[in-house]
Order: C-alpha cells, then structure tokens, then sequence
C-alpha cells in the first residue's frame, strides 16, 4: 500500500477590500510567504474588486 505524502497545499480564502466578504476559496503552496492579491468579481458590489487571503475558519 502506497504511504500518504504531506500535501504542499494550504486552503485560502480571499475577502473583498470593499464589502469585507469571503466570496472564494482557494489553495496556495505553503512555500510561499507573500499574500495573494487577486482582481475577482463579488456579486454584492456587482464589479470586479480587489480581494485579498485570509484564513479559513
């Protein structure tokens, strides 16, 4: 039987700057430090917006 390998990945939210939601989730290697900025669209501001990580609860 194959032994399980640690997965390299961490699961992410990104929250809108503007209403302050979690619209998405996401994963991310943990190798990287900075955090991930990305130009998504929230359906409550009805335009794209800046979202940026933050943890999972």
């Amino acid at each position: 039987m194959a032994g399980k390998k640690k997965q390299n990945k961490e699961i992410i939210a990104l929250a809108c700057t503007e209403c302050k939601r979690r619209n998405y989730t996401t994963t991310k290697n943990r190798k990287l430090q900075e955090k991930i900025e990305l130009m998504k669209y929230c359906k409550w501001d009805k335009k794209h917006t800046l979202h940026k990580e933050t943890k999972v609860k």
